[in-house]
C-alpha cells in the first residue's frame, strides 16, 4: 500500500510550500522515534506515538500507543474511524487524512500549529475558572446571602430575645432562636465563671489562646519537651486541640484513641531515636507489655526505683522472705489457735480505692508474730524494725533484772537470782561489776538469738559486718524492705473500679512460695476484660483510661 505523505511548509510573508514523500505499509506510524513513518521532533511526542491504518480509500482507523490518548477532530479518544477530512493534533502538529489521489491508496497532510492556534485550541478546551466565564454573577447571590445572614442570623434571634411569645413559637417551627447564638453547655469545672466570657474569650472574634488556659492552671504539666522531641504535634498544639468547651459537662477531655497512636504508632521514627518506648496504637491489638517499677538501689545504697519490662522470669528484691502459699492454707496454725486468713487480712485498699495501704507488722502481722525475748517476762516484746532499740532495751531489762535480783535463771549468780527484800543492804561493788557484766553477755545472747533464730530471719535477710563478728549482740543489719506502692508508674490503675472481681482473679497468690514472686499481672490478664477502642464484648479501653497526658515530669505549660 503506497501512501502520500504532505508537508505543508510555511514561509515567510505568508508564503507556502510543499514537501512530498511516499510512505509503503499497511500502517503508518507517529511518534519521536526515528523509525516512524511521521518523525516528530516535538519533546512532548512520545517515541511510539499513535498509528494510522487505511481501512479503504478515504476511510481510516486512527488508534493511541499512549495512556493520555489522542485528540481527533478536537476529542480525545484511544481509538477512532474516520474519514477523509478529519484532523489528529499530537503537541503542535496537525495531522489531516485526505482522500488519496490517483496511483496512492491513502494519504495525510502534515502542518504545524502555530501559537495563536494552540492558545485559542487551549482556551476552548479550558473550564471556567471565574464566575465572569459563567452566566452566573457575583452581585445577586451575594445579596441574596447578606439578607439571609441578616434575617436568621440576627434578626429572628434578636426578636426572640425581646418577644417571649415569638421565642416561644420559634422553637417549635425550627427557625433560629437566641439558642443559636448559645455555643452550648460550659464543662461543670467551668460553671463558676459561666456568665464571664472574657475569662477564656479575652479577645472578639480570636480562638481562645493558651495563655487564658495556664492563668488558671498554672501547674499543668507538659507532655514532652518539644525541643528534645521534635514533633509539630507537640509544638504546635493548642490546649484547644484536646480541650474545647460547650460541649457540656464532660465534653472537656478528647476521649479519642487517635489523640496518642496518631504520634505512638512510630514514635522511634518521628523523634529520630529520640524516644526509646516501643510502638502503640491500640490496647487490645498492638500494645507492648506492661513496665514495672521495681525497687532497686544504686552503687551508693541509694533507692533507685527502677522501670523493668515485665516478663515471666523477673523477680522482686524486696528485703522480705515470705510465703503466700503458706499463709492462705486454711486452719493456719497461729497463738490464739487456728485460724483463716485472706487476701484482705492484711492488703486493704486505701481511702480513694487506688492502691493498697502498706502492710503494716503490728496491726497485721503481730498477732502471729510476737517479738517476745524471755520465758521469765511473757508479756515485754522488743521493738519491731529497730536495731539499735532491740540492743537497748535488752541491755536495760538485764541490767535492771540483775540489779533487782530474783531472776531464776539457772545461768545467773546466785546474787542475781536471790530475791532480795525492800531495804535490804544492795550490792557490793564487785557484786555490781559482775551483776552487770552477766546481764551484758545475756543480753548480747539473746540478741544475737532473735536476730539469727526466732524472730527476725524469719522475715528479713539478716547480715552482720564482718569486724563485729566475734562481739556478741553488735553489728547486726537487717535488710531494708522496699516493696512497690504503685507498680504501674506509667499508668494510672485504682482497684476501686475492680471491686467486683475477686484478688484471684489477676494476683496468683495461693501458688506463691516465694516474696521474689511478681504477683503483678501482665497485659494477657487485663485484655480478658479490656480491648482497644472497638471493644466489641469487651469493655472499650482508649489511651487514656490508662495514661495520663499531661505527665512531664519537669516541664509546665507555662514554660513552652
Amino acid at each position: 500500500m503506497r501512501w502520500l505523505i504532505r508537508r505543508v511548509l510555511k514561509q515567510g510573508k505568508g508564503a507556502v510550500s510543499y514537501e512530498e514523500d511516499v510512505h509503503f505499509g499497511e500502517v503508518l506510524s507517529i511518534g519521536r522515534a526515528a523509525d516512524q513513518a511521521i518523525f516528530l521532533s516535538d519533546i512532548r511526542a512520545a517515541l511510539n506515538h499513535a498509528r494510522v491504518t487505511a481501512i479503504s480509500p478515504g476511510n481510516y482507523k486512527v488508534e493511541s500507543l499512549i495512556l493520555a490518548g489522542i485528540r481527533v477532530n478536537g476529542a480525545l479518544t484511544y481509538a477512532a474511524n474516520v474519514g477523509a477530512g478529519a484532523t489528529v493534533e499530537i503537541a503542535s502538529t496537525r495531522i489531516t487524512l485526505l482522500d488519496p489521489p490517483r496511483d496512492f491508496e491513502a494519504a495525510v497532510e502534515i502542518s504545524a500549529l502555530d501559537k495563536t492556534e494552540q492558545e485559542a485550541a487551549k482556551a476552548r478546551r479550558a473550564k471556567p475558572t471565574s464566575l465572569k466565564q459563567t452566566w452566573l454573577g457575583k452581585r445577586l447571590p451575594s445579596w441574596f446571602a447578606f439578607v439571609a445572614v441578616l434575617l436568621f442570623g440576627l434578626l429572628l434571634p434578636l426578636a426572640s430575645h425581646f418577644v417571649p411569645p415569638l421565642g416561644r413559637l420559634l422553637a417549635h417551627t425550627g427557625l433560629p432562636t437566641t439558642a443559636s447564638w448559645n455555643p452550648g453547655p460550659l464543662d461543670a469545672a467551668h460553671r463558676f465563671f459561666g456568665d464571664d466570657c472574657k475569662q477564656c474569650h479575652a479577645k472578639p472574634f480570636l480562638t481562645v489562646r493558651d495563655t487564658a488556659c495556664t492563668h488558671c492552671h498554672t501547674r499543668m504539666a507538659a507532655h514532652a519537651d518539644p525541643a528534645h522531641f521534635n514533633l509539630p504535634q507537640l509544638g504546635e498544639a493548642r490546649c484547644a486541640s484536646c480541650h474545647q468547651d460547650h460541649l457540656g459537662l464532660a465534653g472537656m477531655v478528647n476521649t479519642g484513641q487517635q489523640l496518642c497512636s496518631g504520634c505512638h504508632a512510630d514514635l522511634k521514627t518521628r523523634t529520630a531515636g529520640a524516644s526509646q518506648l516501643e510502638a502503640a496504637t491500640d490496647f487490645g491489638k498492638a500494645h507492648p507489655e506492661f513496665r514495672l517499677r521495681l525497687p532497686a538501689w544504686d552503687a551508693s545504697g541509694q533507692f533507685t526505683p527502677q522501670l523493668t519490662r515485665l516478663t515471666p522470669q523477673l523477680k522482686e528484691n524486696s528485703g522480705l522472705k515470705f510465703d503466700h502459699a503458706l499463709h492462705l492454707k486454711p486452719g493456719l496454725n497461729s497463738p490464739g489457735g487456728r485460724r483463716d486468713l485472706h487476701c484482705a487480712s492484711c492488703h486493704q485498699p486505701d481511702a480513694g480505692g487506688l492502691a493498697m495501704k502498706p502492710v503494716a507488722f503490728e496491726s497485721m502481722c503481730h498477732d502471729c508474730h510476737t517479738l517476745g525475748f524471755d520465758t521469765f517476762a511473757p508479756d515485754r516484746q522488743v521493738p519491731h524494725a529497730k536495731v539499735a532499740e532491740v540492743v537497748y532495751m535488752l541491755d536495760d531489762y538485764y541490767a535492771k533484772r540483775a540489779l533487782e535480783g530474783g531472776y531464776t535463771e539457772t545461768s545467773a549468780p546466785g546474787f542475781v537470782q536471790q530475791r532480795r527484800r525492800p531495804g535490804e543492804a544492795s550490792l557490793s561493788p564487785q557484786q555490781t561489776i559482775e551483776a552487770l557484766s552477766w546481764a551484758r553477755d545475756k543480753s548480747r545472747q539473746v540478741a544475737d538469738s532473735l536476730f539469727t533464730g526466732r524472730a527476725c530471719v524469719t522475715c528479713h535477710t539478716v547480715t552482720r559486718d564482718a569486724a563485729a563478728a566475734n562481739t556478741p549482740g553488735a553489728g547486726w543489719k537487717i535488710a531494708p524492705v522496699r516493696v512497690a506502692g504503685i507498680w504501674y508508674a506509667e499508668a494510672k490503675f485504682t482497684h476501686a473500679k475492680h471491686s467486683t472481681m475477686q484478688c484471684k482473679d489477676c494476683h496468683q497468690a495461693d501458688t506463691s512460695t516465694s516474696a521474689g514472686d511478681l504477683l503483678i499481672p501482665g497485659i494477657a490478664n487485663c485484655r480478658q476484660c479490656h480491648a482497644g477502642e472497638s471493644g466489641g464484648s469487651k469493655v472499650a479501653s482508649t489511651c487514656i483510661a490508662c495514661h495520663r497526658y499531661h505527665q512531664a515530669e519537669n516541664l509546665l505549660l507555662k514554660q513552652l
